[in-house]
């Protein structure tokens, strides 16, 4: 569907590592720009450069705001803590600029950030979405938690999108296992390394890739004695990343909080079976025993027990690839995505 010819979208959000950039590069790299272009409001560096990189960006969201008369909505691409404070200030501005306003909630801990504010903060938030036009969320769990914060019911549900790939994985003797992601608590990486202690079958290898805490990882390991395991091979990018994904057989993500990961969907376009938890959209990607498995956060036994029978089940581990591919195809294709943004665009300025 082809969006009406008058209406102009502004998307701002970061422009750094992690899940809401790559999300944004997606619908750039599917023709969105036709009708939409994006304003990076932060990036990595040190504390210095990410107030100077705001700062900045400041000045050209008003400039744009005064100069560019065609813009209809302004798409703001928010997480938790920091970035939801930058991201109230640039809704405000666009209201004041009588813009329609969506407010997309990417943050896997929004709701940690809610309820472990100050009263006053809380208001503020609760404010920020009663204040815009449509808020977007990233699965009908996360519909449930922003209704218990906001009185706005004009809330829909997009999910993340994956680009579906065509090309068959090459894979080896080796049951390799993938981690994708940030290294630390949140992302169940300790709990990785736990489980790692109890593999039974030795031809399981687990990757981890990522940026966070690699060195407290790597001396855990160390000291576990699980380099034959246990590997980290830091942030990577582009054909890295579809190396990555290729060579493995097994997808594993046991966080404790998300929002809709990006590796997961990725990691169905490349019909891997996933373990991972009933944590955020989670679910709606992953169904448990279909083509993965769902285990609570911070149950290592069971994760462990998990990838054993994978790793000693190549046809069932095959066929939960199978569905993995069919449902990232149906549901999350960045096709499907990009269609149903744009028919929310043309409803939000009818």
């Amino acid at each position: 569907m082809a969006i009406n010819n008058k209406i102009k979208i502004l998307i701002i959000g970061p422009d750094s590592q992690g899940g809401i950039t790559s999300v944004i590069k997606f619908y750039f790299k599917s023709g969105l720009s036709d009708e939409a272009f994006f304003l990076p409001s932060y990036t990595d560096g040190n504390i210095v450069h990410k107030i100077l990189f705001f700062s900045v960006f400041l000045i050209k969201y008003l400039f744009i705001l005064i100069k560019a008369k065609n813009i209809s909505i302004v798409h703001i691409k928010s997480s938790q803590n920091g970035s939801f404070i930058r991201k109230s200030i640039v809704l405000f501005i666009a209201k004041f600029f009588g813009k329609k306003t969506i407010f997309h909630i990417h943050g896997g801990e929004f709701d940690l950030f809610y309820w472990k504010s100050p009263h006053f903060i809380k208001k503020i938030i609760t404010n920020v979405l009663d204040k815009s036009d449509l808020i977007l969320v990233l699965s009908e769990q996360w519909k449930k938690i922003i209704l218990k914060m906001s009185s706005n019911n004009n809330i829909k549900i997009l999910y993340n999108p994956t680009i579906i790939k065509e090309s068959a994985n090459s894979r080896s003797e080796e049951v390799n296992t993938l981690f994708m992601g940030r290294i630390g608590t949140r992302k169940g990486v300790y709990d990785i390394i736990e489980a790692a202690k109890s593999l039974q079958n030795k031809n399981v290898k687990i990757m981890l890739y990522g940026d966070g805490e690699i060195e407290q990882v790597q001396k855990l390991i160390d000291k576990n004695n699980l380099n034959n395991k246990i590997k980290i091979g830091g942030w990577i990018r582009g054909d890295e990343i579809d190396k990555a994904y290729k060579k493995a057989d097994i997808f594993i993500l046991p966080s404790y909080n998300e929002g809709l990961p990006m590796s997961v969907l990725e990691a169905m376009s490349y019909a891997l079976p996933v373990i991972s938890t009933p944590v955020g959209g989670t679910p709606e990607a992953v169904e448990d025993g279909v083509n993965g498995f769902l285990i609570q956060s911070g149950d290592y036994k069971t994760l462990a027990e998990k990838i054993d029978f994978l790793a000693n089940n190549k046809e069932r581990r095959e066929q939960m690839g199978i569905e993995s591919y069919k449902i990232a195809k149906e549901k999350f294709d960045i096709n499907i995505i990009i269609k149903q943004l744009r028919e929310i665009y043309q409803d939000l300025v009818k």
